[in-house]
């Protein structure tokens, strides 16, 4: 008999230690604070995504090593949108729905976007647009904020360092007739390049092309031709993905095209020079990010900490992530442990969509703040610097820097 209660006792203590662990894992999980993204880990925008989503987890582990957000832990739970709408359609659901993120972040490209958009606009959710940089993206709603410039200021920034730093005159356009970033880069550069030339023909030739495309013979051969009738200065093209233009250059230098090539931001992965290997050297990238040029103390210590978190040097779409999730954890602790303890997960997402459109954010790789969306052409884009780099021996290399005041 002494036995059994002995063996009862320790039973009922091992079931209350049980409980007692359950009890506070469930604590915790409720003290975590969980912010969603969509990344890219397959298809074709996986280079950007993969990139993107080491940015973001960068920050996580930085933000928790100091402590988290009011001294909790922040996770990021990311979906894997593998490069399909549908599948992206999906994820923001189950963000918004299922797991209940206080506001997400990722995703290159508009045609991607505008798979989630509408989801995080209708469930009041704020979603950071990390890379894709279509200037319209944020016309979905209230609550769409991107975190790169729009296309608007990159193709004018493009236009200028063409006309004014090159000396080009005239130039022939590659792009994707498929993807609206392409499309609508490639319009804005062009307008802005014939205001900088004074010339209304500075577009010599313009050839067109879909992501997926692995022969460019017939619009290369079509340009080798114009450019054997008139001067042409150098190749513009707007790749949405980072592996179409090495195809294109590689395939332009076999045919005999030696025109100077200059790349717009989906062009900044390692991918580019994997790929078009000797035929991209030389080639330009208009970006947002250098390593080597970092423009104040937080993207110095972004560099050193990825640089040592992963063996190389961080681009473009890994510093586009770590300031996405910056943002948001910057937001939350802006509006202050008190008032976000007291608010419901709706309230909780107003706050913080009110929060982002105001707020002046300092703990990003460079200060990004919104212009008034009630004047602003583009409403909820920050304006931000753009970066120029060169392909020089297998490496991208800071070249210039071209800022807002400068162009206007």
């Amino acid at each position: 008999m002494g036995d059994l209660r002995k063996k009862w006792k320790g039973f009922c203590a091992t079931l209350c230690f049980v409980s007692f662990l359950s009890g506070a894992a469930a604590v915790a999980a409720e003290n975590k604070i969980v912010i969603g993204s969509i990344w890219s880990q397959v298809g074709v925008a996986a280079p950007p995504g993969q990139a993107g989503l080491r940015g973001g987890r960068l920050a996580v582990k930085l933000l928790n090593e100091r402590g988290g957000v009011f001294g909790r832990p922040l996770e990021l739970k990311n979906i894997d949108g593998q490069s399909d709408t549908t599948v992206i359609s999906n994820a923001a659901i189950r963000l918004v729905d299922e797991i209940k993120v206080v506001a997400a972040c990722g995703l290159c490209d508009d045609s991607l976007v505008s798979a989630a958009g509408s989801t995080f606009q209708s469930g009041k959710t704020p979603f950071l647009v990390a890379s894709a940089t279509t200037p319209t993206i944020p016309s979905i709603g209230d609550y769409i904020f991107m975190v790169p410039f729009g296309d608007n200021y990159q193709g004018r920034a493009v236009a200028s360092y063409c006309a004014k730093t090159l000396g080009w005159k005239k130039v022939a356009v590659i792009r994707d007739s498929a993807s609206a970033y392409s499309t609508e880069l490639s319009k804005f550069f062009v307008e802005s390049f014939r205001e900088f030339t004074g010339d209304e023909g500075a577009l010599a030739h313009q050839e067109i092309y879909q992501t997926g495309d692995v022969n460019f013979t017939a619009q290369l051969t079509r340009l080798r031709r114009q450019s054997d009738r008139q001067r042409i200065d150098g190749i513009v093209i707007t790749p949405p993905f980072p592996q179409d233009s090495p195809i294109i250059a590689k395939q332009a230098r076999r045919l005999g095209i030696r025109l100077p090539i200059m790349l717009t931001d989906g062009a900044d992965d390692p991918t580019v020079i994997e790929v078009g290997g000797e035929h991209v050297e030389g080639a330009l990238i208009s970006t947002h990010f250098a390593a080597e040029y970092p423009l104040t103390e937080n993207a110095k210590r972004f560099v050193e900490t990825y640089t040592a978190e992963y063996g190389a040097e961080p681009g473009a779409f890994e510093c586009l992530g770590f300031d996405s999730v910056m943002i948001l954890a910057e937001t939350i602790e802006t509006i202050g442990k008190e008032k976000w303890d007291a608010m419901s997960l709706s309230a909780r997402r107003t706050a913080m969509r009110d929060t982002i459109q105001i707020h002046k954010y300092v703990m990003t790789t460079m200060p990004i703040s919104y212009p008034d969306p009630e004047t602003a052409k583009y409403p909820r884009i920050p304006e931000k610097p753009v970066v120029f780099k060169e392909i020089k021996a297998g490496r991208r290399i800071f070249r210039a820097i071209l800022n807002p005041e400068d162009l206007y």
